[in-house]
């Protein structure tokens, strides 16, 4: 199998390379540098140069801050662009996953949310990735969409990504409470990808990690882990703060916005991991 990886230099990106190759797929990746995704008519020259029998769109603009202050941009690049890729890998009989967020919820239910849940953006940023969703499937309704949130791994500038140097470096860490959500570690998330590519999944699932977790809680496991494994933890208290009180958190995010995976279990006919388990295997990958 030939796959395109638009977006392989973003954290996820690189991890489906990485994942591809391995599998011993042909892996064709792009970044954004060499391709623009949000170029007229790129989709159908791309396609037109470039046999392939996959494309995975892992690019979009995610920062929540930066989406809400440049919405023309984030609308091309989380609306837009995917509708085109997908019309046009729909046209060519290519398939087409493209990365969702748990971002597109309000956050209100009480339960973690289904594939099938009905969106509720709170942010510009949400609002794209949802309208993006609908027009991909409105597109090719053979797509397949993957949702992730929280996302982890070496090399990421996220705050979970970042959280061991953090640990390691000071001793009180603050960081936003009132939040409960999935996590997912970068490298479980190509996995999961390119099971549900292969067995040849479509419509709307979820890729993260299983079980519920808030920052509070991720940064004490991790330092239980750092310790555990007789790295340096100069953190001595881990204090929750208001999301007002943290620079460059400006925009609202839902507060409580797990992502079930029944649905993705059973087409898999497997458990996925849970995030401890993730976060184990990202601190063992970069030596913490």
């Amino acid at each position: 199998m030939k796959v395109l990886i638009l977006g392989a230099g973003g954290l996820t990106g690189r991890y489906l390379v990485q994942e591809g190759v391995r599998r011993g797929f042909t892996i064709r990746a792009t970044n954004r540098q060499e391709l623009d995704i949000t170029r007229p008519d790129v989709a159908q020259e791309t396609l037109a140069q470039e046999e392939v029998d996959a494309v995975i769109n892992a690019a979009s603009v995610t920062s929540l801050e930066f989406c809400e202050e440049n919405p023309r941009v984030s609308r091309k690049a989380n609306c837009d662009a995917p509708e085109a890729w997908a019309k046009e890998c729909g046209r060519k009989g290519v398939k087409f996953v493209h990365l969702g967020t748990d971002y597109i919820f309000d956050g209100k239910k009480q339960s973690a949310y289904l594939p099938t849940d009905m969106a509720g953006p709170l942010s510009r940023y949400g609002k794209d990735k949802a309208e993006g969703e609908k027009r991909v499937m409105r597109a090719n309704p053979r797509a397949l969409i993957v949702r992730l949130a929280w996302v982890f791994g070496h090399g990421g500038k996220t705050f979970m990504s970042q959280l061991p140097r953090i640990l390691a470096e000071q001793e009180v860490v603050e960081l936003a409470g009132g939040r409960m959500g999935s996590c997912t570690y970068a490298g479980e998330a190509a996995r999961t990808i390119f099971d549900l590519l292969t067995v040849g999944a479509e419509g709307i699932t979820h890729g993260v990690q299983s079980g519920q977790t808030t920052w509070k809680v991720f940064a004490e496991t991790a330092a239980k882990l750092m310790r555990a494994r007789g790295k340096k933890v100069a953190c001595r208290e881990i204090r929750e703060i208001r999301q007002s009180q943290i620079a460059g958190m400006r925009v609202a995010r839902p507060a409580f916005s797990p992502l079930d995976l029944s649905e993705t279990e059973r087409i898999l006919g497997r458990k996925i991991p849970a995030w401890e388990i993730g976060l184990e295997e990202y601190l063992r990958e970069i030596g913490c």
